[in-house]
């Protein structure tokens, strides 16, 4: 079925909009992953070094960057509304989505043959470059390229890592082996090792640098927030003996954690979630399942928390019964490992799952064990050693 493809020129409003005007001489391009998007941006060295110190950008590039440098940024609301009246359409963005001096280029694949009338309404500056026809197999050629920071791959790397992930064989736990690999796809197992490995490394080596700069960020965050994106709220927990801190961001959690000093860099105002989650902790009722939680984690830690958060106030879960109710019932190890990412301690109430062996078991957060005791304690769900 040939589908349509557009480009575009407009001006897609936003912080990237205005950071592209403050400096017209870097050239950006933008991958967007979600909650958040990939950019590559390149220019001159002093215009990507001013970028360092601006709060705008998630985690920005440091001093001495090369001409070319990536990050992860975080859409504002209205690059947000605009990825939502784009999907509205029933278009697709075909990235990388380019700017250049306040203007934005890009390319939307869609069935229909003219956008809705809500995105010509939201984009009337929007000049139309070029439309045509494609047929699905161009398409793939296309989105084949390279993605950012993603390495180019030989043919053969592709086709034993695109086969790894189908088998499974990056699943937790692993659902395939590298001999399985080789034998769907008819060659030895030690070149398939080979190609697989190097193709790992190759996507290692490229993600890194993102990695690095994503747990700066999140260490930085909590105390030097950017205060129009980013809020923090802390108060002493009498129940816990211990500080609740609370990251706020567009009205959505980011991150509730506990803290044995008072946090720096938190208001000392009060937040209606933050009030929730003490009133919670001291009286052991009231649901917080409504609560609007961000959970920036990978698929599978995703499945476990999401099934976490259906645990009941009073009720407890094992860890085998987690995972056999997220389908897979061997991963029981693996489900602890994936409570220990939690983003959002009590909102997300890891505590409620035990060992089957008995007890409360380890917990991630400040006070470790005993914290975890007191929690469960006041919502009535075990009557295990002192809560002092």
């Amino acid at each position: 079925m040939p589908l349509n493809l557009f480009e575009f020129e407009l001006t897609l409003a936003g912080r990237l909009q205005r950071l592209s005007v403050e400096a017209p001489r870097v050239s950006w391009e933008v991958w967007p992953l979600g909650p958040k998007w990939l950019v590559r941006c390149g220019g001159p060295v002093e215009d990507l070094r001013a970028l360092s110190s601006h709060p705008a950008i998630a985690n920005p590039p440091e001093r001495g960057v090369e001409p070319t440098t990536s990050f992860l940024y975080r859409p504002g609301r209205l690059e947000r509304r605009w990825v939502a009246d784009t999907a509205g359409w029933g278009a697709v963005v075909l990235p990388p989505i380019r700017w250049s001096n306040g203007r934005t280029a890009l390319r939307l694949v869609a069935l229909r043959e003219a956008p809705s009338s809500r995105w010509r309404a939201r984009n009337r500056g929007a000049r139309l470059v070029r439309k045509h026809r494609t047929e699905p197999h161009e398409l793939m050629e296309l989105l084949d390229r390279p993605v950012g920071v993603v390495p180019p791959l030989t043919r053969r790397q592709r086709e034993v890592l695109l086969e790894a992930v189908r088998l499974g064989y990056y699943r937790v736990p692993r659902h395939a082996t590298v001999r399985e690999v080789a034998r769907r796809l008819r060659i030895a197992r030690s070149t398939a090792e080979e190609h697989l490995r190097a193709a790992e490394s190759a996507m290692i080596r490229a993600a890194a640098p993102l990695v690095v700069a994503r747990e700066r960020v999140a260490t930085s965050a909590e105390s030097a927030p950017d205060a129009g994106s980013l809020e923090l709220y802390a108060r002493f927990c009498a129940e816990l003996d211990l500080y609740v801190q609370l990251a706020v961001r567009d009205d959505t959690i980011c991150r509730v954690t506990f803290r044995r000093e008072r946090p720096t860099g938190a208001r000392r105002g009060n937040h209606p979630y933050l009030q929730r989650i003490l009133d919670h902790v001291a009286s052991g009722t009231g649901g917080l399942e409504d609560l609007p939680v961000e959970l920036d984690v990978g698929p599978f830690t995703r499945r476990v928390l999401e099934e976490v958060r259906r645990i009941p106030s009073g009720a407890t879960r094992t860890y085998g019964e987690i995972a056999r109710r997220i389908g897979e019932p061997r991963a029981a190890r693996a489900v602890g490992n994936a409570l220990a990412e939690n983003p959002a301690l009590v909102v997300v109430p890891c505590h409620r799952v035990v060992p089957s062996r008995g007890g409360a078991g380890n917990y991630s957060g400040a006070g470790g064990h005993l914290t975890k005791v007191r929690l469960l304690r006041k919502e009535g769900a075990i009557d295990e050693g002192p809560s002092s």
